[in-house]
């Protein structure tokens, strides 16, 4: 599978304080031999929709690295970057005032801040969207278009994308509560877009 570009440019909406992140995956499931250790989740910020291109590639080239097969995501909903600074402003006062009273491992933290802003801005606290995703596994073509029209009659359909042993279908939000359907999903309501294998894998 490749990465549909186009198709991701037109789906992300970006602002001064709207970003995504593209994240590359190794799951424990498609890597049993690999160490969780061997196989870090790598994680980069989109700006705008001009570096899409470029940091795909850059997430392509860094998981390449690893002798793990590596899945890349796309955060559903935007992420509020503003916010994400406030929250890791205040975790770093709360990492300071430990380290104060005597704890010197959280003095780590303050050498990967990079990798601890990232990781907060992909806290559901930080979404600045609320779409969901319909992760249908294990789902035939004939199924995914039954969820789809079923879904189309209740919200806006934004986005269908094939993974690798199902579907994934992006939805406005709307109350589910009453929706049924006799297709199995599980829904996500601030989940990640399947996107491609990236690596060796890719």
């Amino acid at each position: 599978m490749t990465v549909d570009i186009d198709a991701l440019q037109a789906f992300c909406e970006f602002g001064p304080d709207r970003v995504y992140l593209l994240v590359a995956i190794a799951r424990a499931k498609e890597n049993p031999a690999t160490d969780e250790r061997d196989r870090p989740t790598i994680r980069e910020v989109v700006t705008d929709a001009e570096e899409l291109p470029q940091t795909v590639g850059q997430l392509d080239h860094a998981a390449s690295s690893f002798d793990a097969t590596y899945r890349l995501y796309l955060t559903v909903n935007a992420r509020d970057a503003l916010a994400a600074t406030f929250d890791l402003r205040r975790r770093m006062d709360d990492w300071l005032e430990m380290r104060l009273h005597g704890n010197e491992e959280v003095a780590a933290k303050f050498k990967r801040v990079d990798s601890e802003y990232k990781s907060v801005l992909q806290s559901d606290a930080c979404a600045d969207d609320s779409y969901f995703i319909f992760d249908l596994d294990d789902a035939t073509q004939a199924e995914a278009d039954r969820l789809e029209s079923a879904l189309t009659a209740e919200t806006t359909v934004r986005l269908v994308r094939e993974t690798p042993n199902g579907y994934h279908i992006v939805t406005a939000p709307f109350d589910y509560t009453a929706f049924e359907s006799d297709v199995a999903y599980e829904l996500k309501t601030d989940g990640l877009l399947f996107c491609s294998y990236v690596g060796d894998a890719g």
